[in-house]
């Protein structure tokens, strides 16, 4: 749908149907049934604002979980505004969710995945120029202290923008976004980063690339650097 015909609709019927494109496309793309994760109160009680309110989804790649962000690509109800939003949503997949392949979907909010994404996507929305750098083809680090993962790390560092299979953008009727994601560093990893640039990250998602890791979370790795 062209802009012509988004400018006559109501905001109610633009999000509407960005909502139902994206969640179509995202289950063609994963090939999964997805479960809303949105009415559970998520890390942060308090967050940034979003175009259209924080919300959360839960799906499966085969027998990957996988969490990610749903409205970060909402359309804001202001006119001059985006109608993509902030142009992307981030997600997160990963073989160790920790629950069986037979649990039901909302399950997964209570895994570490459900921490770990939602702290990714309240900071883009918080900071739209990081979307920005996201979107140009960039790749970021950040890291958290995060309670509600225990494996010792202490604060956990995430690689974002690592290209996943398929890397294609995903269309809603305001235009195309992009689906970001957010691969869970080593703690050697994440120290290795620290004070370093934009090859620094290149390099190691190149590794990610060789060990066949790719863009997949995996807590149980040895690091690559």
């Amino acid at each position: 749908m062209n802009a012509e015909h988004i400018v006559g609709l109501t905001y109610a019927d633009r999000l509407r149907m960005a909502t139902e494109a994206r969640h179509l496309g995202i289950r063609e793309r994963l090939d999964s049934d997805l479960a809303a994760l949105t009415s559970l109160m998520g890390p942060m009680t308090e967050g940034p604002e979003w175009p259209a309110g924080a919300a959360w989804l839960a799906a499966r790649r085969d027998r990957h979980a996988v969490l990610m962000s749903d409205g970060l690509s909402d359309p804001w109800v202001e006119r001059d505004r985006p109608e993509t939003g902030l142009g992307l949503e981030v997600f997160i997949e990963s073989p160790d969710s920790g629950i069986g392949s037979d649990a039901p979907l909302a399950a997964l909010a209570d895994t570490w995945l459900f921490p770990l994404t939602a702290e990714v996507s309240h900071t883009l929305a918080g900071y739209s120029r990081l979307c920005e750098r996201l979107l140009n083809g960039e790749l970021l680090s950040l890291e958290f202290n995060i309670d509600h993962i225990k494996d010792g790390r202490g604060r956990i560092g995430a690689l974002l923008g690592v290209p996943a299979v398929p890397d294609r953008p995903l269309s809603l009727p305001g235009g195309e976004i992009r689906l970001v994601a957010i691969t869970i560093l080593t703690g050697a990893e994440l120290r290795y980063l620290r004070g370093k640039g934009e090859l620094a990250r290149h390099e190691l998602a190149d590794q990610l690339k060789t060990a066949g890791v790719n863009h997949l979370s995996l807590l149980h790795r040895p690091s690559l650097v």
